[in-house]
């Protein structure tokens, strides 16, 4: 029997907005994005679809710093991460949770001439994989169908 399991998310997908990158007390950067993941599946009546999943993403350091730097609403990003529950009670006595992921590695997919750099980064970093132990306490807002003749190629 296993001790342990796996929590690996890999993601492709669009900016929903402008990234906005901020700061903790200690100086660690950090950014919450919504990434757009859309899908191409065959639906019932033979037709192709499109279906988009809405995903809450929090990056860290050098990660929160390049894509603020260098993304804005529509850019493409490979996100891999794993996946975090957040749960909190609002000033009225409700409990809330939401689910997000923890991106760990980023890849800007969009060529540098489509997004150059919007804004300066404070401090440059050399690593991308940089997640914190630790998340802070933040606010926090709240099957693919088809065979194989359904292949690109």
């Amino acid at each position: 029997m296993a001790k342990y399991g796996l929590n690996k998310v890999t993601l492709i997908g669009n900016l929903g907005a402008d990234p906005e990158l901020k700061y903790l007390d200690q100086g660690i950067a950090y950014t919450q994005l919504r990434l757009a993941c859309t899908d191409r599946y065959r639906g019932k009546d033979g037709n192709y679809q499109n279906r988009t999943e809405w995903v809450n993403v929090t990056l860290w350091r050098g990660n929160a710093e390049v894509v603020g730097k260098y993304c804005r609403k529509g850019s493409t990003l490979c996100i891999e991460g794993r996946l975090r529950n957040h749960s909190w009670e609002t000033p009225e006595g409700e409990r809330r949770s939401r689910m997000e992921v923890e991106g760990s590695q980023v890849i800007l997919l969009d060529s540098p001439s489509e997004h150059p750099p919007v804004r300066p980064i404070a401090q440059p970093t050399t690593t991308l994989q940089s997640p914190p132990p630790s998340q802070p306490d933040q606010p926090v807002a709240p099957s693919q169908e088809g065979g194989e003749d359904d292949l690109p190629f």
